[in-house]
């Protein structure tokens, strides 16, 4: 079974990859299409996660049909995402998997990130309605919900959010 996942930043992309392998019993490919990232991988065998701006709507749609299964994701709570994407980005430094307690931001700030990404679900939704895929959900996950491939449902154990709440002092 050879597996696509297609997201938008901050979805929960990666843990999917994880819990999609570990349930195949395959090792996943993080964004070979990613600058920084890029690998060989295999179409007919292996599960796969690109980052959906990294590729162009004609690419995609080449690439989704060498796959057996195509999983769009994204996330439905945007102002978390936007959040999550800026500590990404000016915190955490690229470390994706990294537990983190959120830092305060501008609103300018999270405008700017919040238009970003609506850039990069555009690019999602383009892809679902070009191939009549639906978009699954980060919290269709975290609710444990089927999406049509094995996933080991673990993976998104509250334990396991990598967003921490701030310790209260009182």
């Amino acid at each position: 079974m050879s597996i696509l996942i297609i997201a938008v930043a901050r979805s929960g992309s990666s843990r999917l990859l994880q819990a999609v392998s570990h349930a195949y019993g395959k090792e996943g490919i993080f964004e070979p299409t990613t600058p920084g990232c890029l690998a060989d991988f295999h179409p007919s065998t292996d599960i796969v996660k690109t980052a959906v701006e990294t590729l162009p709507l004609a690419d995609h749609l080449k690439l989704i049909r060498q796959f057996d299964k195509t999983i769009l994701l994204d996330r439905k709570d945007r102002l978390a995402q936007a959040i999550s994407y800026l500590n990404l980005q000016t915190h955490l430094k690229g470390n994706y998997d990294s537990r983190y307690v959120s830092k305060d931001f501008t609103q300018d700030q999270i405008d700017r990130s919040l238009s970003r990404l609506e850039d990069t679900r555009e690019q999602l939704e383009d892809i679902s309605k070009a191939l009549s895929l639906p978009i699954v959900y980060l919290e269709d996950l975290v609710a444990l919900k089927e999406i049509g491939v094995k996933y080991s449902k673990s993976f998104f154990a509250p334990e396991l959010k990598l967003r921490q709440e701030k310790k209260q002092l009182f």
